[in-house]
């Protein structure tokens, strides 16, 4: 009995000189997540995301302050039809938006298809002392049909966007594995302003189970309570790369891509959201 009592002081004592340390995850990456810093990043980011990020957005999640964190999220209903070239939208509730279910586009006397589709947009905003870590991510709650340039960006007021900090993502499972594709701040997908900025991401054409489209920058503050807006436009008809990014940055779709009349009936007008500190 008495050696069973030493043997389980020592373990104690050994534990308490080497603590335990486990990790939640491992990403698809390599990149070994404590349970603490994996439920942090998902204060900023989708599970997918973390699961296909590199040593570099590591680094930079590390090192965010997760005590000073606000977000906006949206969640959106759009149905579009061809024949009128008309987009109807709601916004609905995250229940509705979890409890959506994807139905089969139903046809017009003419022929053409009619699509309904659910979409998630979120928006949060890490405080540091000069510059301020944004992320935004659009989610799909069913996989759109049509499959061209959409635009995802943000514009702000009163902010100025760190050069070199504006990256994007499409993120999106097929066969089981989660897939990523980049878009850097100096592609040719990326137009940039004073203002802000918007990416163009042409949509992957595979067979696909989940879909999201993420970007990030750095903003400072030039003016006392400034705001960032953020919009994401899907395509409901083909469009060239060279016209998705034919727009500036002065309110219009989503309250922050204004197009040509020829171009903004391409997209399905979806509302944005804001963040105002």
């Amino acid at each position: 009995m008495k050696n069973v009592k030493l043997t389980i002081i020592a373990l104690i004592s050994m534990f308490a000189i080497f603590p335990l340390f486990t990790h939640a995850i491992t990403t698809d990456t390599g990149i070994e997540l404590s349970e603490e810093e994996y439920n942090n990043f998902l204060k900023m980011h989708t599970h997918e995301y973390i699961m296909t990020m590199t040593q570099k957005d590591y680094e930079k999640l590390s090192n965010i302050d997760y005590s000073n964190i606000i977000s906006e999220t949206k969640y959106y209903e759009t149905t579009y039809n061809p024949s009128l070239k008309l987009t109807t939208e709601k916004e609905i509730t995250e229940e509705e938006y979890e409890n959506f279910h994807s139905i089969s586009p139903i046809l017009n006397s003419d022929g053409t298809s009619i699509e309904t589709t659910a979409k998630k947009l979120n928006m949060v905003l890490a405080g540091a002392t000069n510059w301020n870590f944004v992320t935004v991510t659009t989610t799909w709650k069913s996989i759109p049909a049509t499959r061209s340039f959409d635009v995802i960006g943000s514009r702000g007021i009163g902010l100025e966007y760190r050069e070199g900090s504006q990256e994007g993502a499409q993120i999106y499972t097929t066969g089981g594995s989660i897939k990523r594709v980049s878009y850097a701040w100096n592609g040719t997908n990326i137009k940039k302003f004073d203002n802000g900025f918007g990416i163009s991401m042409n949509i992957v054409n595979d067979n696909i189970t989940s879909l999201q489209a993420e970007i990030d920058f750095d903003v400072a503050s030039t003016i006392a309570h400034p705001t960032v807006l953020a919009s994401y436009q899907h395509a409901v008809a083909e469009v060239s790369l060279a016209n998705s990014q034919n727009y500036t940055l002065e309110g219009g779709l989503g309250n922050v891509f204004t197009y040509p009349y020829s171009i903004s009936q391409k997209y399905d007008g979806m509302s944005g959201v804001a963040l105002y500190y």
